[in-house]
């Protein structure tokens, strides 16, 4: 095996485990504050799709990781919809949708128009729980852990997809792991200035 496979497969390993602290942490916690749903909504997207891809290209690294990725976020997601009491059906059609769109571009146009299918619904994921985190008063459902391996993740992408000249990989992850930084500062920063509690109105006499 040579270093750019190794390479490969130690991003592959790291994304197959990126859902296990938030999915640990909601179950712990019992807290889905900050945490969005249409994040994880896109991480199963970004799952299957990317299985689906590896399936067609015959690549290794792709598609078992992805494989487990899919069924890890599956379970976060399936917490969050138990939780927020969401319709199960629009919660999980959405997924189905892009993931068709996602293989049909494969099949037809290659990997540079899967980059870009798959890419849009991750980048509005990512941007979504960018603003959870700003915007939420207590962003305790958020796993630092998560995020930080998640930024590991598309750098460890990058140094395998540069020299494998995997073009769909690295359309993709150098601009999520911009997003993926930003989202890790943010939570920082409010966990280190959280936001004042709404001030609660005195009861009635």
């Amino acid at each position: 095996m040579g270093v750019v496979d190794a390479i490969g497969w130690i991003a592959a390993l790291s994304s197959a485990s990126l859902a296990v602290p938030q999915g640990v942490r909601i179950a712990v916690t019992r807290s889905v504050a900050g945490v969005s749903t249409v994040t994880w909504q896109t991480m199963l997207v970004a799952g299957v799709a990317w299985t689906c891809h590896g399936l067609l290209t015959g690549i290794a690294q792709i598609l078992w990781p992805n494989l487990l990725l899919a069924i890890t976020s599956g379970w976060v997601l399936g917490q969050l919809c138990r939780a927020r009491h969401l319709p199960p059906l629009q919660t999980w059609a959405v997924p189905a949708v892009v993931v068709a769109l996602a293989s049909g571009a494969d099949l037809a146009w290659g990997p540079v128009a899967f980059a870009a299918v798959v890419f849009v619904p991750g980048a509005i994921g990512q941007l979504t729980q960018l603003l959870q985190i700003r915007r939420a008063i207590d962003p305790a459902g958020v796993s630092m852990v998560g995020l930080v391996m998640n930024l590991t993740n598309q750098l460890l992408w990058f140094c395998y997809a540069l020299p494998a000249r995997e073009i769909a990989v690295l359309c993709v992850c150098i601009p999520m792991g911009v997003l993926v930084a930003a989202s890790v500062v943010a939570l920082q920063y409010r966990r280190s200035r959280p936001l004042p509690r709404p001030a609660v109105a005195p009861a009635a006499r």
